[in-house]
């Protein structure tokens, strides 16, 4: 049975951002087959950050909302979706036995307070992981 990996909004940029591939550095770190799942919620921060963005930063969203596709695309319900961003992030992994992938720092720290493995940008160039993947 594949790991669940939950991707946020920042890390869906890295691609664009520094050239890693997230897919294949998250299976090399995780070492397990990785269902990767995008909340339907990550993708509209992501489309409203490409309308508002500069004519510099357009091309990471562009590319970030390329990778949906590879992703499993889950609405929460409506409850859940009233929260912030990260909390439904958290959640849902918390829910699934996940990861969560972010470079965002309160996320992360958030994850590892609870208990939920983190992927993470590390040096520019791979992703590590930090906590148990159960």
């Amino acid at each position: 049975m594949p790991v669940t990996v939950v991707l946020d909004t920042n890390i869906l940029t890295v691609p664009a951002q520094f050239s890693v591939d997230i897919f294949a550095e998250s299976e090399r770190v995780v070492e397990r087959r990785i269902e990767f799942v995008i909340l339907k919620s990550v993708i509209q921060e992501l489309e409203k950050k490409l309308e508002n963005a500069v004519r510099t930063e357009k091309f990471k969203f562009r590319v970030a909302l390329d990778f949906v596709e590879r992703c499993t695309i889950i609405g929460l319900d409506d409850i859940t979706s009233a929260k912030p961003v990260d909390d439904q992030v958290l959640e849902y992994a918390l829910s699934v036995n996940g990861i969560v992938a972010t470079n965002d720092k309160e996320l992360r720290k958030k994850s590892l307070e609870r208990g939920v493995p983190v992927l993470f940008m590390r040096g520019k160039k791979r992703l590590e992981l930090k906590g148990t993947v159960r």
